[in-house]
C-alpha cells in the first residue's frame, strides 16, 4: 500500500505542475516591420528600407502619401499642368530606380523633394533658354522644309497639336534675318556641327553661335507672343 500511495502523490504533483512547452526562437532581426499588417503604420523610411528590398507596395504607399505634396510643389514652381504632371512621374520614377542612394535613417521627405525641386530647377531652365518646347524635341531632322509650315508639319507628325507647334515655329522662323535663320536650319533642324557650319557657310564659328544665340531668342519671342519686344542684338 505504501508504494501505491506514493505513485498517487507523485501524479498529483505532476498534475499540478504541467511541463512548460519550448520556448519559440526569436524572430529575425527587422521582421516585425516586415509583417504585411504592419505596412500602413510603417514610418516613411522603414518603407523605403523595404523598396530598397524591392518590395513595390512599400513604394505605392510612399508615392500614395506623397504624390499630391509633389505635384502641389511642382505646380507652384513651374504653373503649366502638362509640366507638372510629367515631371511629377518622373519624380517617382527616379526615386524608384534610384532607392539604393537612399541613405537610412534619413528623412525621406527630403530625399524625395530634393529630388523634386532638381527636377523643378531643370525644367524651368529649359523654359527660359527657348520659351518655345525645346525645338529639338519637334523631330524635323530630314523632313522637307519646302512649302506651306502646315504642309511640312504634316509631313513631319500625325500629332495635331505637335504639327500647329511645328507650323508656329516655321512661321516665325521666316520672320528672322536670313543669317540667323540659316544657322538654326543647318544647327538645330539639321542637327550639324558648328565646325560642319562653318566649312558650309564660310563663316567663323564664333559668328555662327552669336546669330545662333539672337536667332533662337528673337524666335521665341515670335512664337511666345512677344514681336514687338527689342532685345539687344
Amino acid at each position: 500500500m505504501q508504494p501505491k500511495q506514493a505513485a498517487k502523490g507523485t501524479m498529483s504533483k505532476s498534475a499540478a505542475k504541467p511541463a512548460k512547452p519550448p520556448m519559440p526562437p526569436p524572430p529575425p532581426e527587422g521582421a516585425e516591420a516586415l509583417k504585411p499588417a504592419a505596412l500602413g503604420r510603417s514610418s516613411d523610411e522603414d518603407l523605403m528600407r523595404r523598396t530598397q528590398q524591392g518590395d513595390k507596395q512599400a513604394f505605392s504607399l510612399l508615392y500614395e502619401r506623397y504624390s499630391a505634396s509633389v505635384l502641389s510643389y511642382l505646380y507652384r514652381m513651374l504653373g503649366n499642368v502638362e509640366d507638372v504632371e510629367s515631371i511629377g512621374q518622373e519624380v517617382f520614377l527616379r526615386a524608384f530606380r534610384f532607392a539604393a542612394t537612399y541613405q537610412y535613417p534619413h528623412k525621406f521627405s527630403t530625399w524625395l523633394f530634393t529630388i523634386t525641386r532638381n527636377l523643378a530647377i531643370n525644367q524651368s531652365r529649359r523654359r527660359k533658354r527657348s520659351p518655345i518646347r525645346n525645338i529639338t524635341e519637334l523631330n524635323l531632322e530630314g523632313i522637307d522644309m519646302s512649302g506651306d509650315p502646315y504642309q511640312v508639319a504634316a509631313r513631319a507628325t500625325d500629332d495635331l497639336e505637335k504639327q500647329e507647334e511645328i507650323a508656329r515655329v516655321l512661321k516665325a522662323l521666316d520672320t528672322l534675318p536670313t543669317d540667323q535663320k540659316e544657322v538654326i536650319v543647318l544647327g538645330v533642324f539639321q542637327d550639324l556641327s558648328y565646325a560642319e557650319m562653318e566649312e558650309i557657310t564660310g563663316t567663323k564659328a564664333v559668328t555662327l553661335r552669336s546669330r545662333m544665340f539672337h536667332g533662337l531668342k528673337r524666335l521665341g519671342r515670335t512664337v511666345g507672343g512677344g514681336e514687338g519686344e527689342e532685345g539687344s542684338e
